[in-house]
């Protein structure tokens, strides 16, 4: 049967259905397109400073230096941070001359990271009461052991402090969009 044979009716029918699908197909290749490229976009690796902040790493200092200097001498003032940071990082200036160097800021940062550490390994010391060297469900209770749990690489219901140590960057990982 030709088209010329249908009524106007069923012939305008017949081009509405057409003319649907093509525009339903153009969408969606444009949209598939779209999200290949944001995809692609978020493959790309990730600026420094966020990763910084998401592995508790120190951020460049020279990058924080030069951000944070106000009055453009290429020296940071401890006057020149935000209120909070001066608390925090007015502790890196060892020489007491009202400016952080870049050296000042690294071995802040390094001490900083030993203190978190040996934070973290007095924490794990501290829930295991029995001093092996694992935790385990009788040790911190079953609602704490719902989220340690995750951490049991080898799943022989036993958790070390390195096996928190290697989970605690994934378990940061923001959602995927």
């Amino acid at each position: 049967m030709t088209l010329s044979k249908l009524s106007n009716t069923a012939r305008s029918a017949i081009h509405r259905f057409v003319f649907g699908s093509f525009l339903a197909t153009a969408v969606l290749a444009g949209s598939g397109a779209a999200y290949a490229a944001s995809g692609a976009a978020e493959t790309q690796a990730p600026r420094q400073d966020k990763d910084a902040r998401r592995e508790h790493r120190p951020k460049d200092p020279a990058r924080l230096i030069k951000r944070l200097d106000k009055n453009g001498d290429g020296k940071l003032a401890v006057a020149e941070l935000p209120e909070k940071a001066q608390k925090r990082l007015g502790k890196a200036d060892t020489n007491k001359d009202g400016t952080l160097s870049a050296e000042e800021l690294k071995a802040h940062a390094e001490q900083h990271k030993k203190a978190r550490a040996a934070k973290q390994q007095a924490r794990f010391a501290r829930s295991d009461k029995n001093g092996d060297g694992f935790l385990t469900r009788d040790e911190v209770g079953d609602k704490r052991w719902e989220r340690v749990k995750a951490a049991d690489a080898n799943r022989d219901n036993r958790v070390t402090d390195d096996e928190l140590r290697a989970a605690r960057p994934a378990r940061k990982q923001p959602a995927a969009r």
